[in-house]
């Protein structure tokens, strides 16, 4: 830059140079005020500003962690609306279910006795009860003479028989009728009070009861069991839906949640099969007998269990999400206040320093003034 030939008197160089440095004061302030920082720039002060540069940039990434754990809460929300809904779907079925083994069924009461003797039965009758068949079979201490055998290869007695019905109907479920082993008379079993569906023989045409269905007994659970049925459909249709941002954790899929930078800072949050197939339900072809009943509600609670069980795991994923997420937004706040620290300027301060600036330039430009019109005094000697 030229420097200017015009000669300064000594005391306007001076007030000139004052006055330079209080306009590039004035500025820097005004750049403070508008920005609301004291370092704008590595000039400003290289240490603060590269220090408070670095712990931005660490903000910054862990909000982009934050950002990823945000999504991962709402996937594991959506799972559990969907754990919701199929445990109270299940509950339902389980209500179906119980519903229908208190239903009536089978036949009417109303036949007469059944009468078995032993004497005049033939190999490979039978005679059936509560899903247990005894057979008779060919004595072979006796040959010529048929007899049942109902726990031994040895042919039973009229007693042993009737112990054996009776022991096999206790063990049976009441709901599927009455039963009466009335009497037991040398070789003569007489059975009475009783229904085809717990008790059927086909020794003689004699022997065959003859019933009368209950009414609307066979179609109310059959109207269960497509209820029941339904529900399992319903149940797969949430399953598939309680997916979020692409991932299903109903549907076996996995959550990888990132924390950090270092390794192993991540959790893998594992799904499961929600469906009914993946949680062991089938659909029921048949509930006539309180034992395809009973399989399904076995199957119900089971299947409550696994829900209960993977909600408890999902809601220990979602309890540690939750935990860094907090940790990282305190840990961001951290770091911003650490930047600005370094970096903010008190607005109070150059807010005085403003005004102290706009009276040293004002004072400044009167001293000026003085020192020129002091030159200018010696061009009076001149007429």
């Amino acid at each position: 830059m030229a420097i200017d030939s015009v000669s300064l008197t000594s005391a306007m160089r001076s007030n000139l140079i004052s006055l330079q440095n209080t306009v590039s004061e004035m500025n820097k302030t005004q750049e403070e005020l508008s920005t609301g920082k004291k370092v704008n720039s590595a000039l400003d002060n290289p240490l603060e500003f590269f220090t408070a540069q670095n712990l931005d940039n660490t903000a910054n990434t862990l909000s982009g962690y934050q950002d990823g754990m945000s999504n991962a809460v709402q996937t594991i929300q959506a799972a559990n609306a969907g754990i919701t809904s199929i445990s109270s779907l299940i509950s339902q079925a389980q209500a179906i279910a119980q519903s229908a083994q208190a239903s009536t069924v089978g036949n009417s009461s109303s036949y007469a006795d059944v009468a078995i003797t032993l004497s005049s039965v033939v190999a490979g009758n039978t005679v059936s009860v509560g899903g247990v068949t005894f057979t008779a079979v060919t004595n072979g201490t006796a040959p010529g003479t048929d007899q049942f055998q109902v726990g031994s290869n040895d042919a039973q007695t009229a007693a042993n028989l009737f112990a054996a019905i009776s022991t096999q109907y206790a063990n049976s479920s009441g709901s599927m009728g009455g039963i009466d082993v009335s009497s037991v008379m040398g070789n003569v079993v007489t059975v009475s009070n009783s229904t085809t569906n717990v008790l059927t023989t086909s020794i003689t045409a004699s022997n065959t009861m003859t019933t009368t269905a209950l009414p609307g007994s066979e179609s109310d659970r059959t109207n269960y069991m497509n209820q029941y049925n339904a529900l399992l459909t319903q149940l797969d249709k949430i399953a598939q839906d309680s997916g979020y941002n692409g991932t299903n954790l109903l549907n076996g899929d996995t959550l990888d949640v990132t924390f950090g930078s270092n390794t192993g800072d991540q959790l893998t949050v594992n799904g499961f099969l929600g469906t009914s197939g993946g949680l062991g339900l089938n659909a029921a072809s048949s509930w006539a007998t309180n034992t395809e009943i009973q399989s399904s509600v076995t199957a119900l609670t089971a299947a409550q269990n696994t829900v209960n069980n993977q909600s408890a795991n999902l809601s220990s994923g979602l309890s540690i999400i939750n935990t860094r997420q907090t940790w990282v937004t305190s840990m961001i706040n951290t770091l911003q206040t650490g930047a600005n620290n370094l970096t903010l300027a008190d607005m109070n301060q150059e807010g005085a320093d403003m005004l102290m600036l706009q009276t040293q330039q004002s004072l400044g430009t009167t001293a000026l003034s003085l020192s020129s019109q002091a030159a200018q005094s010696v061009l009076k000697l001149f007429p």
